[in-house]
């Protein structure tokens, strides 16, 4: 029995270290602090798909990103 709960605490703390693991890795902010281009956007595809800009927008937002301005 105490096998089995040492087991089980063992498995639940290495999946939440994992799991904390994951996050940390595929949130990370560059050393300067900005996001990366690809996070811009992915982050203004997600605002033109959401609603919240129109294509217009979002048009012009993307050919300011890419150009860097």
């Amino acid at each position: 029995m105490k096998r089995i709960l040492l087991t089980t605490a063992l498995t639940v703390v290495c999946a939440s270290l994992w799991s904390g693991c994951v996050v940390a890795f595929g949130n990370r902010v560059p050393p300067d602090g900005k996001p990366t281009l690809g996070k811009q956007l992915t982050d203004l595809k997600q605002a033109r798909d959401s609603g919240a800009i129109t294509e217009e927008e979002y048009q012009t937002a993307k050919k300011r990103l890419v150009e860097g301005k």
